[in-house]
């Protein structure tokens, strides 16, 4: 089954990345303008840090205006610190590039960029990346690191990976094939009011005897007391 990238990871979690406060940098400065003059010098220079945030600032519209031209800066900005390494700005070029948003949609861009932000280790990005490995949006279906960022983006929270990774155990794709394991996931995916599982967890639950749906519960409690805050 092909599944979108859900919304909350492919475009508004990318703002809580973001959350903090974007003018921080320089305890010295008094006020706005100069903070924004800061960033704007700091992003000529090359920082790639101050590029991703004064891009930001400009896809905003945080310097008083929305103008095309100022949301085409933040996209340049954006690219100069994805190629200076800097995870979050590659995160949301995967992003705009998924939509279509201030460039021309390509998947196979988006999914380049998630994968660096992945390599870096940002779990919004891994779980995109692991989507996209999954249904071979952008490029070639991969299934087996798929789960392996799967199991990853839920070690670290990432409560959209149960039940992708529980389909994958159910289906024994890109993984060995594990009932009981797929019901965990499934159980706690469901705990995480994940849309449309009725299907998947019927099934599995039909093909487990009442041990193995024990055991499955037993593994779904004892992993949840260890889920991240």
């Amino acid at each position: 089954m092909k599944r979108v990238l859900p919304p909350l990871l492919a475009a508004c979690a990318f703002l809580s990345l973001c959350s903090a406060p974007l003018l921080a940098a320089d305890s010295k400065r008094q006020t706005y303008g100069e903070a924004m003059d800061w960033y704007r010098a700091q992003a000529e220079a090359g920082d790639a840090k101050a590029q991703f945030y004064y891009g930001l600032a400009l896809e905003r519209g945080a310097q008083g205006s929305k103008r095309d031209a100022d949301k085409a800066q933040a996209v340049e900005l954006y690219k100069k610190a994805a190629e200076g390494g800097y995870a979050l700005a590659q995160y949301r070029l995967g992003v705009l590039y998924q939509i279509g948003q201030g460039v021309e949609r390509s998947l196979a861009e988006a999914r380049k960029w998630f994968a660096a932000a992945a390599a870096a280790g940002l779990r919004e990005a891994e779980f995109n990346y692991a989507v996209m490995l999954e249904t071979g949006s952008g490029g070639k279906r991969d299934p087996k690191e798929a789960a392996r960022l799967y199991e990853i983006s839920v070690s670290k929270g990432v409560r959209q990976a149960f039940l992708p990774l529980g389909i994958l155990y159910a289906r024994g794709d890109g993984v060995e094939q594990d009932l009981v394991e797929a019901l965990k996931w499934l159980i706690l995916a469901e705990r995480a009011d994940a849309d449309s599982i009725a299907p998947a967890m019927h099934a599995v639950r039909g093909a487990l005897d009442d041990t193995g749906q024990a055991e499955a519960l037993k593994r779904a409690e004892s992993w949840r007391m260890t889920l991240p805050e």
